[in-house]
């Protein structure tokens, strides 16, 4: 039984119901047989009571509506209207036993009373009655048995249409999934839209199916993101490490002497500190990633954080030839990290410095909505409307950054991105090509 499959052990099932159905209905027909037996006994002995009476009377006129015979003592027909036993004619006593017998075949009964002549045996009577004078029509028990079958096919189609369509489909939907999870294919869904066991099943196995789908999805976009880094880590390091290797190897060779050798040094050391940035910003990624990158928030005036800043980036752009402008900061009371926030006001304004290369950048603080919003705009090269969507992705730089040769790792954002969250608020980005850029982000008040 443990090797037979549901389907074959609800056949087999059937079967062995159907065969002791079957058994009790053999022993329930024998038994109301032998009954109806009995009953016709009886009720022929009640039909021919007052035929024998008046036979034994000497009148044997009522006989003649069925077929009799009467025998003396010796066995000679003394009466009779069966061809088959004339008058006058002997029978072998020893060929006729029993007081009665009946013929299943001719469906007739042949009862056997004494004949009495004042009282005294003078030999015995035998007459043969139809069955259908002794039975009643059975159609009602007919009926009962034919509704009685019927009600047993119809249970057991619906019995099996339920284990079918219940049990058999979803478990067999389930093993062909399961196939094609073996194989990878991972994005076709189970349906089911029942209760029960089996749906409770199907509901588990469909939110398996769907986790695992998120997981490989997960994957692939690290292993694509792990292809990226390792990408872009060799274009970033491998022009800086070039520069290095060429003026150590000048300084080394003895090329250059004099004032130079300390502008070779000086460049030397503006390209370590360029790939130690580079170095700081993977990092930073990764913890990002794994969410381990630091967030200390504590409570302190918008207006004494940001002044300040804004004092140092004026410097920083006024150095390179560009206007600057801001705001006047709002007083207000903002829950923030300190260092973390500089990294993105740090970020944003360096990012205006790379690609403006005339024009103005300017800060602008806000307070809306219990929202306190800051935004950086220049008036560089812009944004593609292609690569606004992606800016904040990992390692994406626009064609123009890598057009012009801009530094940079394209982590920058998503590292801002990922702090501005932790802050409990959004940043967004819109530029016109050529034109103008604007980065917003805001935080809780």
């Amino acid at each position: 039984m443990g090797k037979l499959t549901i389907k074959r052990k609800f056949l087999l099932l059937v079967v062995v119901i159907l065969l002791g159905i079957s058994a009790l209905s053999g022993i329930a027909l024998f038994e109301e047989r032998e009954s109806d037996r009995n009953e016709i006994y009886g009720r022929c002995s009640v039909l021919l009571h007052n035929v024998i009476y008046q036979a034994n009377q000497g009148d044997y006129s009522k006989l003649e509506a069925y077929r009799y015979t009467i025998l003396d003592l010796t066995g000679n027909v003394l009466y009779s209207n069966d061809q088959e036993m004339p008058v006058g004619s002997k029978i072998d006593l020893s060929m006729v036993s029993g007081n009665s017998k009946g013929d299943n075949k001719k469906q007739e009964l042949t009862y056997s009373a004494p004949y009495l002549q004042h009282n005294i045996q003078k030999g015995t009577i035998y007459i043969t009655v139809p069955y259908n004078m002794l039975k009643k029509p059975a159609y009602g028990r007919y009926i009962a048995i034919g509704i009685v079958c019927l009600y047993l096919i119809v249970s057991f189609w619906i019995l099996g249409k339920m284990i079918i369509q219940d049990i058999l489909v979803p478990i067999h939907k389930i093993h062909e999934l399961t196939n094609r999870i073996r194989q990878g294919e991972l994005e076709e869904a189970l349906d089911y839209d029942y209760d029960g066991e089996i749906g409770t099943l199907c509901h588990d196995f469909e939110a398996l199916r769907e986790e695992l789908l998120f997981s490989t999805n997960n994957e692939k976009k690290l292993k694509e993101k792990e292809k990226l880094l390792l990408a872009y880590i060799s274009h970033d390091l491998r022009t800086p490490i070039a520069i290095i290797s060429c003026y150590v190897e000048g300084i080394h060779n003895n090329i250059v002497s004099g004032n130079r050798v300390h502008d070779y040094t000086t460049i030397i050391l503006n390209k370590i500190s360029m790939l130690n940035q580079l170095i700081d910003e993977i990092l930073e990624h990764s913890k990002a990633q794994l969410s381990e990158l630091s967030i200390k928030k504590t409570e302190v005036y918008a207006d004494e954080y940001f002044e300040w800043m804004m004092e140092e980036a004026k410097r920083d752009v006024e150095e390179k030839g560009l206007v600057f402008a801001s705001t006047k900061v709002p007083k207000v009371l903002l829950e923030l990290d300190r260092q973390r926030m500089k990294q993105v006001m740090t970020n944003l304004i360096g990012n205006s410095m790379k690609f403006t290369k005339e024009g103005s950048i300017t800060v602008s603080f806000e307070v809306t909505d219990q929202k306190f919003i800051v935004s950086v705009r220049d008036t560089g090269i812009g944004i593609a409307a292609t690569d606004l969507p992606m800016i904040f992705d990992e390692f994406y730089r626009g064609e123009k950054a890598r057009t012009l040769n801009v530094p940079g790792s394209g982590l920058g954002l998503s590292i801002v991105k990922y702090i501005i969250k932790e802050h409990q608020g959004q940043i967004a980005c819109d530029s016109i090509l050529g034109k103008w850029t604007e980065v917003r982000f805001y935080i809780p008040v």
